[in-house]
């Protein structure tokens, strides 16, 4: 049964007195305020990595403070998470994202590894590769050039919606599926179109600006245009400081999107309170006022590293979560601190954990205290693969997907396993 908008969430508020609200997650953050027990709060975002820090807002004094507590200072948490789970649809993550397991994705292709159609039309076979190499403007191109020699082939309507989905094209998207689902029916095709006709009916971010890699389409009303090029400038920089690490290509600009968490909900329909996600554009839920702080800077920088990595061709299957995630987490500037990294070892060592090859694709069923691990475990990953593998060059690992499965073997043992 479809759920109406309007839904009630569980209250929530302060249970520890006083609690401490910092400028950030450490311990080593400015306290901006102190909470005492009872303060009602309105949850803001939670932290996708695993971790146990929230973002808040809440009155103290007649003041307006915005800061970030840990999960455990808060009642009423675990009943307004069920109501938002209740509240949300499928994902639009989990049914195309081309590679980011921070969203358990789950490729929707025809082939088992990557976008491909088994064609003799050399324009299908074109347009598959563009997609496969990041880039959906072109792949489109081509797709509707050979679409009057396929006007009912639901798979190429299909890969056709794809690439329009992936270059922000939602209406002509929600145009090529509707025709291949008449077609031929595909419940997780109707599931992505279900998404997509949320975002179009929902996404009020309309206001448009252009870098040198990147489509910066964000809410007017909710972001101050300099802020909007400052974000630009930021992630063009960042994309230049990634790409010289990995080996990005990026062909064509890649979309972000910035919005307020309430619309960010909507549109994207997230399952969980986060930073942000990326499904062939990154999304980003914006809620740092008019400056672009550290924790919003991290945030874009994680997604940026995804979509990095999508462009970079990962052979016969996608790139493992531990590198994926380790990668994301190392090159937005999170550290590891020792006494976690003592503990990884010590359970590696009691073999209490998994190796970086058993991890899996899909983190969504781990418990939260595996979830902090599996985290922990591929940031020390990444920086074991910086420290053991810097002269050979992480961009030659990235260019030698082969060689991964014994880098991987050899970073178990670095790791204590």
């Amino acid at each position: 049964m479809a759920l109406p908008v309007l839904f009630f969430f569980a209250a929530m508020a302060v249970s520890t007195n006083p609690t401490p609200l910092r400028s950030g997650c450490g311990a080593e953050d400015q306290i901006v305020a102190s909470l005492p027990a009872g303060t009602p709060v309105a949850l803001r975002f939670r932290l996708s990595d695993g971790t146990d820090c929230i973002k808040i807002s809440a009155t103290v004094g007649g003041k307006d403070v915005l800061g970030y507590v840990p999960a455990s200072a808060l009642t009423g948490l675990a009943q307004y998470e069920e109501d938002r789970s209740a509240a949300a649809s499928v994902s639009a993550s989990a049914i195309i994202s081309p590679g980011s397991a921070s969203n358990n994705p789950t490729r929707l292709t025809l082939d088992p590894n990557q976008y491909m159609l088994h064609t003799t039309d050399p324009a299908l076979a074109r347009a598959a590769q563009l997609l496969n190499a990041s880039q959906p403007a072109q792949a489109l191109e081509q797709l509707e050039a050979a679409l009057p020699r396929h006007p009912r082939d639901p798979n190429v309507l299909m890969l056709a919606g794809l690439a329009a989905y992936r270059s922000d094209q939602l209406r002509a998207a929600l145009d090529y599926w509707k025709q291949s689902l008449d077609l031929a029916p595909n419940e997780a095709l109707n599931s992505m179109y279900e998404v997509a006709k949320r975002e179009a009916t929902a996404d009020r971010s309309g206001a448009k600006l252009f870098g040198a890699h990147f489509a910066l389409r964000y809410e007017g009303e909710a972001l101050p245009v300099d802020t909007a090029r400052a974000i630009l400038a930021m992630l063009d920089d960042d994309y230049s400081r990634i790409s010289a690490q990995l080996g990005c290509n990026s062909g064509e600009r890649i979309t972000a999107i910035v919005q307020n968490r309430e619309s960010y909900l909507r549109s994207t329909g997230a399952a969980e309170w986060s930073g942000g996600q990326y499904d062939g554009r990154i999304h980003i839920a914006w809620t740092d006022g008019a400056e672009v702080g550290p924790q919003m800077q991290r945030a874009l920088a994680h997604e940026l590293v995804h979509a990095c990595l999508t462009s970079i061709p990962s052979g016969s299957t996608p790139w493992p979560a531990w590198l994926q995630e380790g990668l994301a987490q190392k090159l937005s500037g999170d550290l590891l601190r020792p006494a976690i990294r003592e503990q990884l070892r010590q359970l590696a060592a009691a073999h209490a954990i998994p190796r970086l090859e058993n991890l899996g694709q899909d983190w969504s069923s781990l418990t939260k205290q595996n979830a902090v691990s599996a985290y922990s475990l591929a940031l020390s990953a990444a920086d074991a693969l910086y420290d053991n593998y810097a002269n050979y060059g992480i961009r030659n690992v990235l260019t030698n997907p082969d060689r991964l499965p014994g880098i991987t073997a050899d970073l178990d043992q670095k790791l204590g396993f």
